[in-house]
């Protein structure tokens, strides 16, 4: 079907009313914030999307409730925009001559806020778009051409009402089938347009033709929602600026062993934006470096709250309680942590070792396995695992090939400059007999740090192995 032979065209007794004035005026609002955050970094960048307001239900349920309005003004990629933008002049084409520009802009607006918020709270994903909007014109349609019928022209009978189901249908089944593409955002805004039409008949019914030519008030309910949306995204952005000059700042003081002056300025950043987890987690890793482990567990908990999907957050709230020795509690946030991300190498590579220090080897063995087949190249995870291997106090579960196998790649990944991945070699070769290279190897690991007892002691017991 060709659209410029079924777009609709304006009556001649009608000649002042400019049918799809809201389609063409959002239109171009798309595609100027397109160009705004292209300027500002790409429209692919994660941070420039929630700069500008994408939708993500965390950040939503801390306070920040634009992120209802702006996802669906903000598209990811040319690709995206201008395929929402063709959809929107078509179906806006169809529907707003029926509704007014006023009712067919709150229609759009409630619509696309219907998706964002059914994608907040159903997926844990950053998302933007105009789908969801375009989908509640969709549903419009439906609920038009099935309630009032009359007031569709003759030659778009077929477009609406059951006409429109098909494309919904297929739609949805596409969505359902391809990544990347939020259908929760759909559902919520078709479902939030077919609402709508069901409540709010088309103006051909209740407007006369003069009146649909004058400003139409309800105008102003869905340009206030946007214009305040706008304002409050403009007033976060310029904070987070602010938080990031910040940020910056007490990363220098810090590397300067000023950390004091940094601690005062994160304290700065913290209470100009509170929900801003990026300092949260600076002031975490600053505990942690300096062993203040309850420090590092407040901020990095607290860093989880606002964003519980953010999984190097757990793995650091992790290894604050394992500096504790608390075990337990480590293992319960790493778990949790799992279940939203189940495939990050480093919490489970952690979480195997946490799981090999409360003497569940076979569990920890499991999840050096799975972080592996995710990252065969995660050097720590070989490494750890071949420790386990070899030196596992339960017999049942040493395996020398295994842990020989593991230290090897380590070892090779690591260049042989890791002392820690050769040591873990010598223990590989000496469960294994080879206790002549086992010595090489260890006192390897001593040349390169020679102020580690540990490794001294290990040279002392593989000689005295091998009766020298």
């Amino acid at each position: 079907m060709n659209p410029a032979s079924i777009a609709p065209t304006t009556h001649s007794g009608d000649r002042r009313y400019f049918p799809v004035v809201a389609t063409y005026v959002l239109l171009v609002l798309n595609v100027f914030i397109f160009l705004l955050m292209t300027l500002s970094g790409g429209s692919q960048n994660v941070y420039v999307l929630l700069n500008f307001g994408a939708s993500y239900g965390p950040f939503f349920r801390a306070g920040e409730y634009w992120r209802l309005v702006m996802p669906m003004f903000l598209h990811i990629g040319w690709e995206h925009l201008l395929t929402n933008m063709f959809a929107l002049w078509l179906l806006g084409s169809f529907l707003e001559p029926l509704y007014g520009y006023g009712r067919f802009a709150l229609l759009y607006v409630l619509s696309g806020m219907g998706g964002s918020l059914l994608s907040m709270e159903a997926s844990p994903h950053i998302a933007a778009g105009a789908s969801g909007a375009i989908f509640g014109v969709a549903g419009a349609m439906l609920v038009t051409g099935l309630l009032h019928p009359e007031t569709v022209p003759r030659r778009w009978k077929n477009i609406f009402g059951i006409g429109i189901l098909l494309v919904i249908v297929l739609n949805l089944v596409f969505g359902h089938f391809v990544r990347h593409i939020d259908n929760w955002a759909h559902l919520g805004g078709l479902i939030t347009g077919l609402i709508l039409a069901w409540i709010l008949p088309p103006t051909r019914l209740t407007v006369s033709n003069d009146a649909r030519s004058r400003v139409q008030p309800i105008l102003i309910l869905p340009v206030a929602i946007v214009v305040v949306a706008a304002a409050a995204t403009a007033n976060h952005s310029l904070k987070t600026r602010q938080v990031t000059r910040l940020v910056e700042s007490a990363s220098k003081l810090e590397a300067a062993g000023k950390s004091a002056q940094a601690r005062a300025l994160l304290g700065q950043a913290r209470n100009l934006e509170p929900h801003d987890v990026r300092v949260r987690e600076v002031l975490g890793l600053l505990c942690l470096q300096n062993r203040d482990y309850e420090g590092a567990i407040r901020e990095f908990a607290a860093a989880l709250r606002v964003n519980p999907y953010a999984t190097s957050d757990a793995v650091s709230l992790a290894t604050a309680y394992q500096g504790k020795n608390d075990w337990p509690k480590a293992r319960d946030v790493l778990e949790v942590s799992m279940r939203r991300d189940p495939r990050n190498p480093a919490a489970l590579e952690l979480l195997a070792e946490v799981c090999s220090r409360l003497k569940l080897y076979a569990e920890a063995i499991q999840r050096y396995d799975e972080a592996l087949s995710i990252a065969p190249n995660f050097a720590v995870a070989q490494n750890n695992l071949a420790w386990l291997y070899a030196t596992c106090e339960d017999a049942r579960y040493r395996n020398p090939a295994q842990a020989l196998a593991h230290a090897t790649r380590a070892v090779q990944l690591t260049q042989s400059r890791e002392p820690g991945a050769i040591d873990t070699l010598a223990a590989a070769l000496a469960i294994n007999g080879k206790l002549d290279l086992a010595i090489q190897a260890e006192a390897r690991a001593a040349a390169l740090d020679p102020h580690n007892p540990v490794y001294q002691q290990n040279l002392i017991r593989y000689r005295v192995l091998a009766g020298k």
